[in-house]
């Protein structure tokens, strides 16, 4: 039963998002793009110690990203604590392309060209006071960056960038001049942040 719950605790910690910024430990999941295009990612669960304890819990999950990486560092666990009753996983990946084959959850980093030509849809962005986009205005900022992130149903995820949010789909509220929240929805969704 132990080994059983453990299990199911290791993989909501593999498979929920969640980044890092600094490092106080937010209530929060959230996903910060770094500019050398490596992803921080923190993750919070509901600790419970009768069940697990953080050593074997960091066991499991050194073992599932070996299995992942083939030692490669593609993703690196970098710490795995307890605070104030919660687990808290700190990770880095080395790309959006290996978070989203570790969590399972789509997340492209990029500029706003390569995101277009891959298909992803940046209609409908608006500005930080909800003015819209225009698509001129979009052709205009083609080398700008972008995050496109997927969430599931019921998921918040803050979202932090190096540089100035511009633009962000409409379920996005912007926090601060780096920091963004997606909200919990009742659905699964991609959200984007443009930023310069």
């Amino acid at each position: 039963m132990k080994k059983w719950k453990l299990t199911l605790i290791v993989m909501a910690v593999a498979y929920v998002m969640i980044g890092c910024g600094d490092s106080n430990l937010s209530n929060t999941n959230t996903v910060s793009v770094q500019k050398d295009g490596s992803i921080k990612q923190i993750i919070v669960e509901q600790f419970e110690r009768n069940y697990y304890d953080v050593e074997e819990l960091t066991t499991m999950a050194q073992e599932k990203i070996s299995q992942f990486g083939d030692g490669t560092q593609k993703v690196v666990c970098d710490s795995i604590k307890e605070k104030d009753g919660k687990i808290v996983v700190e990770m880095t990946y080395q790309s959006g392309t290996d978070y989203t084959e570790f969590n399972n959850r789509e997340l492209f980093n990029g500029t706003v060209a390569e995101a277009l030509a891959k298909g992803y849809s940046l209609k409908d962005a608006v500005s930080e006071d909800g003015t819209d986009i225009s698509e001129e205005q979009l052709a205009q900022i083609n080398e700008n960056h972008v995050i496109v992130v997927g969430t599931k149903e019921g998921e918040e995820l803050n979202v932090q960038v190096y540089d100035k949010i511009l633009y962000t789909s409409g379920n996005v509220i912007i926090s601060g001049k780096e920091d963004a929240h997606i909200g919990a929805e009742g659905e699964d969704m991609l959200s984007y942040i443009i930023f310069k």
